[in-house]
């Protein structure tokens, strides 16, 4: 015969296998926020996120990159995690660009200069009236796995503070 807390303690456990699955698919559905769509027509996605930036007094913070890069999907990740993600919420429209291995979305890339000659990830910040503010062209983030979130973030804060943002 169980008792109740024997009970509780079987619940407990049994609920520690249930819940766990569905927080880490949470987890997975709010990393996926930031990501590359293959099929995304990147003026369509830069004209929604110059209007959400307008309606929002925000700045779009385009990332160039490809799922197949690893320092893409690190960016992407620490653009998600704290203190960077506080500080990208507060000040940017984040949209990302498949730029594939450098054979996609050239045409609209180059429209910001040459962000991904030099490697990606790579960025342009721009105003919602469409003024591009800033544009990595030197491969700044192009090793993102090795940066240190603080890092980021102070380079971010460090950016809207000389674009008179902050």
């Amino acid at each position: 015969m169980h008792t109740y807390r024997q009970g509780l303690s079987l619940a407990f456990r049994i609920s520690r296998y249930l819940v766990s699955p569905v927080l880490l698919s949470w987890a997975l559905v709010a990393a996926a926020d930031y990501g590359y769509d293959p099929d995304a027509d990147p003026a369509v996605t830069y004209q929604a996120a110059l209007q959400q930036s307008a309606r929002e007094e925000k700045l779009v913070l385009l990332v160039f990159g490809s799922e197949w890069c690893p320092d893409c999907r690190s960016l992407n990740k620490k653009l998600g995690q704290a203190p960077l993600a506080a500080t990208v919420e507060d000040s940017f429209v984040v949209a990302h660009v498949d730029v594939g291995n450098w054979d996609k979305n050239m045409a609209f890339t180059e429209q910001f200069g040459e962000p991904v000659a030099q490697g990606i990830p790579s960025i342009a910040i721009v105003a919602p009236n469409g003024s591009v503010l800033y544009v990595s062209e030197a491969g700044e983030f192009a090793s993102a796995r090795s940066a240190e979130l603080s890092a980021l973030d102070g380079w971010f804060k460090d950016m809207l503070k000389q674009i008179g943002v902050q």
